[in-house]
């Protein structure tokens, strides 16, 4: 066995162990440069894109904001239904033109026995019973229409009042103390019982009192209660 010798070991290495030590050197860079290449690298984060940042017009459309139902709205009162007044109402001074006893009544709808003519039909007013020359006055404040002496109801008197109301005065005596156009008040003297009725011969003397209301007749009764 040879003795390990030293200095040929110094001697081979003196000079060029410089140059081994630089080549292993360049050799370990090289070899750590070479797998930090090869390295997978981390995915880069993108880019803020300025775009993103533009407010999108869309997240700022108006809406229409929800109706809600109004409470406590005050509404119109419901009109009120004007009432019908009766005759009392629309003359206040409506009065009987006549004190004394009904003998025969309004029936337009079902047929009377006339006595006189002797037949069945309907009778448009009402007869009052009185003597001969009792005063007749008028039932409410009017003018007179007219004063005529008709064939079958005799005398007669027609006034017209307010409110489409006329009222006729029939069987009186002859010449009455009124004549067409004069203003006559609630309770005037417009003429006197007679008998000069020739349909009503049969009842003596007597008023016949009739009503209408525009050009209607109506129960007397109703409209001077």
């Amino acid at each position: 066995m040879s003795r390990f010798d030293g200095k040929k070991v110094k001697a081979v290495f003196g000079g060029k162990g410089f140059y081994i030590a630089l080549a292993l050197c360049l050799l370990a860079a090289g070899i750590v440069g070479y797998y930090t290449l090869l390295r997978p690298q981390a995915p880069a984060e993108p880019a803020s894109n300025p775009a993103s940042n533009v407010p999108d017009d869309r997240d700022n459309a108006w809406v229409a904001p929800a109706v809600q139902p109004e409470e406590n709205v005050p509404t119109a009162p419901p009109a009120e239904e004007t009432p019908i007044s009766d005759p009392q109402d629309l003359l206040p001074q409506v009065m009987s033109p006549l004190d004394g006893t009904t003998v025969t009544v309004f029936s337009v709808t079902e047929l009377m026995y006339d006595e006189t003519m002797a037949d069945w039909r309907t009778h448009n007013g009402i007869d009052i019973q009185a003597s001969e020359g009792d005063s007749v006055r008028t039932a409410a404040g009017g003018t007179v229409l007219s004063v005529k002496d008709d064939e079958l109801m005799g005398t007669t008197v027609v006034i017209q009042h307010g409110g489409g109301y006329t009222t006729q005065y029939s069987c009186l005596q002859k010449d009455p103390p009124v004549q067409e156009g004069d203003q006559v008040a609630a309770g005037d003297v417009i003429g006197l019982v007679g008998s000069t009725a020739s349909a009503e011969g049969s009842m003596g003397p007597h008023l016949h009192f009739s009503v209408s209301k525009d050009g209607q007749v109506i129960d007397p009764a109703d409209y001077v209660n």
